[in-house]
């Protein structure tokens, strides 16, 4: 009898994981098989690694690339095990034996790579194995530059956090991450605030295609359907020169879902349907999936709609314009020739249809008569195209990516106003990979961007074109330090809206260094200053009769991080403090003119304390963050457009996997301590809060296409605005509120 088995590739990153094709004769096949003694001195190396608790499958992908190390296993013996994953320098096999500890397998050293293993099962003894096939779906972070010192501070949201926290906005995407808030319970109306500063100071992207969506400052800046994604990165602070021009205070990355990541490998058709239910709004919501793949080709398609009633807060009052009419979807096709060149194009659409409150962001103003809401019609699009070669490992990896983002605003009433931000932009770059830990990346970027706003009586717009040219090196220069430094410059043309051209230039730099200083602790520390040119301004307040003959000073920033942390045997421990000085940020005014400039600066310090058991992990953040407008305390009306007062925030995730049983339970607390920095600026304090939500997701054993999960959201009827909400300090203002005790029930069906 001959059993066949063939290699699964399991991620993105040109490391395959090998399986021993056993004959009947018991032979190895040579082009799998390596000497025993090269494979014990692989496990006694010492590598750095970065691996997130996970399902072990996903984790056993990334410690095969980690380690350069091949490793096997039985898919049925891993398929429904989850690990408390690694992180540190370590020998490649105190790594993995870290890796299962509390998973109740082992491993050993073969001929054919390391094998993991049930204990007590007659696999101990050395010789080759005879192992099924191990199916991987993604689920860690899929980041060529994941180990590099520019990403040591970096907030990862892997397909796994995606998975455990099913996000339906902005804020699930980021829920246990106190560095990153987002305010408004309205979809459409929330901005993302990075240890305080607003995301229009940040570098954000989506599948590579930069975004330029600074539309409307009572509206959200990057309205994205969380339901699209396979994982976000959020680089604080300090950003690589690759992250693209204009990383003023960071960056964040979004990635959309490819046909590998939901399709396994033993299959070329698939899809899924989702379908919600919201008890409090009475919102149905309706996913449907389609993908599929054929010798090298693959498409998928996605398409969800949301339609709901107004929400309740703590008190059981509506919150106005809260209702849902949402539309999304996504669309890719592409191509990987067997020479491993791979081709993408892409389409990504989010609309929203619904009534909201008259200013958007805002529940209502005490004073004045204007109607509670108004129609708002939010329309954001994506497209791109991308030329990569995923598997490259040399000298020649080259990037190409050319993209088109626009975000449209209809306000019908009262002046049938409607506002356009657009971008086009294109990248091309290349890695050199000289060696394991040491990679060069060169290239040159450019993009177009317009802001517009017309009615019946005006149409005027301003234009920023840009190319620039960047190179980041990653560097180890030695077995326990990584280096990362990078160097880009910019030529800038700026048209105002009375046609006039400025024309500017400037130069970046970032450095960011991590050294483990013991085996579990790591100190890092990284510094960028940053030129941005000059930023268009937000569509809704320009003016025609602006002057631009004065010019607008380019904005520049100066960041500053440093941190330590520590891991061990599933403990994990951070601490950090951050310093960003912004210069000659934009800040015009309808009737000052467009050449209004202002100066701020964010500051804190970060903490962090987890421990992960492999079944299940439980961690808590914390984030102190103070902001200064012109050396001033300063209130949500002073910071628009820069950042957010949120003084100390809170946030704790659990959970534990009853594997035998297909059943997870989870729970988050998000919490704000009062903050009295607004009364120094003249405005009341900001009151404190403390929300519980928990959750129970089960797979029935016997309808394994079947995922059911029932929501406890707000559990304690919290009436209270999430701190980074805009207006809660002002008496004149009615903030939004947050919804109150509700419950969700959702349902997945695979095909």
């Amino acid at each position: 009898m001959v059993d066949e088995y063939r290699p699964v590739r399991l991620s993105a990153v040109a490391m395959a994981i090998s399986f021993a094709a056993a004959l009947g004769t018991g032979a190895v096949a040579p082009a799998m098989a390596q000497d025993e003694a090269t494979l014990l001195a692989q496990s006694d190396a010492r590598h750095s690694f970065d691996i997130a608790p996970q399902p072990l499958t996903d984790a056993i992908a990334l410690f095969s690339e980690q380690a350069n190390m091949q490793i096997s296993a039985h898919g049925d013996l891993v398929r429904e095990v989850r690990t408390g994953g690694v992180s540190g320098t370590m020998t490649g096999a105190d790594a993995l034996q870290r890796l299962l500890a509390g998973t109740g397998l082992v491993y050993r050293i073969t001929n054919d790579g390391a094998i993991i293993h049930a204990p007590g099962t007659g696999q101990e003894s050395s010789g080759p194995m005879r192992l099924g096939t191990i199916v991987v779906e993604s689920g860690g972070m899929q980041d060529e530059h994941a180990l590099a010192a520019d990403r040591a501070s970096s907030i990862g949201v892997s397909a796994a956090d995606l998975e455990r926290r099913r996000p339906r906005d902005l804020r699930d995407v980021f829920k246990g991450e106190s560095a990153v808030s987002v305010g408004n319970s309205i979809p459409s109306s929330q901005k993302l605030y990075v240890r305080g500063v607003e995301e229009t100071n940040l570098a954000v992207s989506i599948d590579g295609v930069r975004q330029n969506n600074k539309v409307f400052h009572h509206n959200g800046t990057t309205l994205i359907d969380p339901s699209l994604l396979k994982q976000a990165r959020v680089d604080p602070g300090v950003a690589p020169a690759d992250a693209g021009p204009a990383a003023m205070g960071g960056s964040v990355v979004y990635e959309t879902v490819d046909v590998g990541d939901v399709l396994s490998p033993d299959r070329n058709v698939g899809g899924f349907t989702t379908l919600s239910f919201d008890t409090d709004s009475e919102t149905f919501t309706n996913g449907y999936s389609a993908y599929g793949r054929h010798e090298g080709f693959e498409g998928l398609g996605f398409f969800k709609f949301a339609k709901g009633d107004e929400v309740t807060d703590g008190n059981g009052e509506f919150v106005n314009g809260s209702e849902s009419d949402v539309l999304s979807g996504l669309a890719k096709l592409g191509y990987e020739s067997d020479e491993g060149h791979r081709f993408e194009v892409f389409g990504e659409r989010v609309r929203d249809s619904a009534k909201r409150p008259f200013r958007a962001n805002i529940g209502r103003l005490t004073t004045g008569t204007n109607p509670v809401t108004r129609q708002y019609t939010t329309n954001r699009e994506n497209y791109g195209a991308q030329f990569s070669m995923p598997h490259a490992d040399g000298l020649f990896d080259p990037e190409i990516v050319v993209g088109y983002s626009g975000t449209e605003l209809k306000v019908p009433v009262p002046f049938g106003s409607i506002g356009e931000t657009t971008s086009l932009s294109a990248k091309v770059q290349n890695d050199f990979n000289l060696s394991e830990g040491n990679t060069i990346t060169v290239g040159t970027d450019f993009y177009d961007d317009k802001a517009r706003y017309y009615d019946p009586g005006v149409d005027m717009h301003e234009s920023s074109t840009n190319a620039g040219v960047y190179g980041q090196a990653r560097l180890t220069p030695m077995e326990d330090f990584r280096v990362s430094f990078g160097l880009r410059g910019d030529y800038q043309i700026f048209e105002g809206v009375d046609g006039s051209d400025l024309e500017q230039s400037g130069t970046s730099g970032n450095v960011s260094a991590a050294y483990d200083i013991l085996d579990h602790v790591t100190v890092k520390a990284g510094y960028s200053r940053v030129w941005g040119g000059v930023a268009l301004s937000e569509n809704f307040i320009m003016n025609q009769n602006w002057d631009y003959t004065d010019g607008i000073e380019p904005v520049t920033s100066k960041n500053y991080t440093s941190g330590l942390e520590f891991n061990y045997e599933g403990f994990s421990a951070g601490a950090g403090i951050f310093r960003s000085d912004f210069k000659n940020v934009r800040d015009p005014s309808f009737n000052g003119g467009p050449g209004v400039v202002t100066d701020f600066r964010t500051q804190g310090y970060d903490l962090s304390l987890g421990y992960d058991w492999g079944a299940g992990f439980a961690r808590a953040t914390y984030t102190d963050s103070r902001i200064k407008v012109e050396g001033n305390y300063a209130d949500s009306f002073t910071t628009n457009y820069l950042g957010m007062p949120l003084g100390k925030i809170i946030a704790l995730e659990v959970a534990h996997r009853f594997d035998g049983l297909g059943l997870t339970l989870g729970g988050t607390m998000d919490a704000a301590l009062t903050n009295r920095d607004t009364e120094l600026a003249g405005s009341e304090k900001q009151n404190s809060y403390k929300v519980f939500s928990s959750y129970a997701e089960y797979e029935p054993e016997d309808l394994d296409f079947l995922t059911l999960r029932v929501e406890a959201n707000n559990i304690l009827d919290e009436v209270y605005s999430d701190r980074a909400t805009y207006g809660q300090e002002f008496s004149t203002v009615e903030p939004l509120r947050e919804q109150g005790r509700s419950f969700l029930l959702w349902a997945r069906a695979e095909f």
